[in-house]
């Protein structure tokens, strides 16, 4: 017997948002003042926020969020992770072409931060980051922001707070719920798979809270 469910249907009624996206606590700035902190902005960039076969007007919402993060945290490294393909891209075959040529550019609202550039030409910007960041260890916290929640997101904490594991490292992988959000499609219901992602990071051991106070 075959048996679907509308994933809509199943966000609401497990009232996705509220449960993920509100219902955590907030960190104090001071848990992290004097603390070695990273901070990585993933994928906000026109390709996902403006225009293109993957953008999305949710993506680019949370764009405030993250800028108050970077001005409330002026000593952290601030990492911009970028999409970056060409036409010949393998990740095409998995998903339409997207940000090439101009999509890889930084949305305007991040144009004025200084930070290390690190361009990707796959979902996981883990090994691009390792490589910017050898010393990755000597980090307290690791902040990942940006889209995909359940995408590059995921798969960067997931990857930063393994590499912590198997090395012993004490640093925290953090992550703000106000701060990351993924695209919505017919396919994709935004609100589950905000949930979802979330709740992996978390089972993980990355730290999910809902904003910095």
């Amino acid at each position: 017997m075959e048996i679907s469910f509308d994933e809509r249907e199943l966000a609401s009624t497990l009232l996705c948002g509220q449960l993920e996206m509100n219902n955590k606590p907030v960190l104090m700035r001071a848990s992290l003042t004097g603390k070695k902190t990273m901070l990585v902005v993933v994928d906000m960039i026109k390709g996902f926020c403006e225009k293109g076969a993957l953008a999305d007007p949710r993506c680019k919402a949370i764009a405030p969020a993250i800028s108050g993060l970077i001005r409330s945290l002026p000593d952290a490294d601030l990492i911009f992770v970028r999409d970056c393909h060409t036409q010949r891209s393998t990740e095409f075959s998995a998903f339409p072409p997207h940000c090439t040529d101009k999509e890889s550019e930084l949305i305007g609202e991040f144009s004025h931060f200084r930070g290390t550039d690190v361009p990707k030409n796959s979902t996981n910007a883990f090994v691009q980051l390792l490589g910017a960041r050898s010393n990755l260890l000597e980090y307290d916290n690791v902040i990942v922001t940006g889209v995909c929640t359940d995408i590059c997101v995921l798969q960067l904490a997931l990857s930063v707070r393994a590499y912590m594991s198997e090395f012993n490292g004490h640093g925290n992988v953090v992550v703000f719920t106000d701060t990351v959000e993924t695209y919505d499609a017919p396919t994709h219901n935004a609100d589950f798979y905000n949930m979802t992602a979330l709740k992996l990071m978390e089972q993980a051991g990355v730290q999910v809270f809902k904003k910095l106070a």
